[in-house]
């Protein structure tokens, strides 16, 4: 949440310096005013604060949160108090399966994640590809939807899921599916654990020497801390690359260059790109709704098509985020995309035995 929002906070820096969006019912630019509260990651208290939002602040839109059980409780009120709701990172498609008419999420879901996942695989030259994969399950929804199109697209590319474990969102000892996963001959890890518990994967899988050629956490390593804290360990580990500071898309240099300017001391991860993008994408759709009114803006964000510091975004029917999917890696101290559908991705690297490194 602490680098969601300075990434909020420079959109509306950049927005408003040029005077904000123009509103066709004024014929003028209106400055962009956030408002924000601490909901100190408790679902009861997200509510408490969306329901000030709306019935205090009068705001014209609700924007989200890092961690899924806040974004899920903010979703309700969204559609409740009929407020447009404009998601960072939320992973959970069923969540979006509700038939809700005001919550949009422009962000990667479980099986653009899984599908990106299988990219990066793909993109192994034959010889040296994975092809026996060990499942490590979180038990919460999005880990079991992940689940759900980890065997879908194995089946239809080819690989075999070799091992299914599964683990509580508090497990802190994995050495049971670390030695049941080399057991098997799983030559590829898939999981989304929380990001403590995707140091503790790796560090107990090298006390056990346990070198998959392929990692693939999609949570936890995609933040700005984590090189810092586990060293050359992380190398190889692929990871959800939504938003690097070095993707070419519009605008993506100044908002680097000025958080850098802003926070000199302060890592950057994905959640500053996520977090104005969000707000690209909302500041596009109140100026095309051309009044500021919930729901001119709610119909707005379902014809949205704007290129993003993240790259192109457009809804389905359900506010699900059509976005590039794209996998990162940790390649010595760098986060490189290494699938992207829009330009050319750096080659994944093959994991070496922990001896070797």
């Amino acid at each position: 949440g602490n680098l969601i929002l300075p990434g909020y906070e420079i959109a509306v820096e950049h927005i408003n310096a040029d005077g904000g969006v123009f509103v066709k019912e004024y014929n003028t630019k209106i400055p962009l005013r956030l408002t924000y509260y601490d909901d100190e990651s408790d679902p009861s208290k997200t509510v408490t604060r969306l329901e000030k939002l709306n019935s205090v602040d009068k705001v014209v839109a609700y924007l989200g949160e890092f961690a899924s059980d806040m974004n899920i409780a903010g979703l309700g009120i969204a559609e409740k108090n009929k407020i447009p709701w404009v998601g960072v990172t939320i992973s959970v498609e069923s969540a979006f399966n509700q038939g809700f008419k005001y919550t949009f999420a422009p962000n990667m879901f479980s099986f653009m994640e899984v599908a990106a996942f299988f990219n990066a695989l793909d993109s192994i030259p034959k010889e040296q590809r994975p092809k026996k994969i060990a499942n490590f399950e979180l038990q919460v929804d999005w880990g079991k939807e992940c689940t759900k199109y980890l065997h879908q697209y194995a089946k239809e590319r080819g690989y075999t899921i070799a091992l299914e474990q599964k683990y509580a969102p508090d497990t802190k000892d994995f050495s049971s599916l670390i030695l049941a996963a080399k057991s098997a001959g799983c030559d590829a890890v898939f999981s989304v654990p929380t990001p403590p518990q995707s140091m503790t994967l790796i560090k107990q899988m090298k006390e056990l020497d346990y070198a998959p050629k392929a990692t693939c956490f999609i949570r936890g390593p995609d933040l700005s801390n984590f090189w810092q804290v586990m060293g050359k360990d992380a190398n190889y580990i692929l990871t959800s690359g939504e938003w690097t500071p070095e993707m070419p898309y519009p605008g993506n240099k100044k908002l680097v260059s000025d958080y850098r300017a802003q926070y000199p001391n302060k890592l950057m991860g994905m959640p500053v790109g996520n977090g104005y993008s969000a707000f690209q994408v909302l500041a596009d759709a109140i100026k095309r709704a051309g009044k500021l009114d919930r729901e001119a803006i709610r119909q707005a964000l379902t014809t949205t098509d704007v290129m993003t510091v993240k790259g192109r975004v457009t809804f389905d029917k359900r506010g699900v985020g059509n976005v590039p999917w794209v996998i990162a890696q940790w390649q010595n101290g760098k986060l490189a995309i290494v699938v992207s559908p829009d330009y050319k991705p750096t080659p994944v690297l093959v994991a070496t035995p922990w001896s070797k490194r």
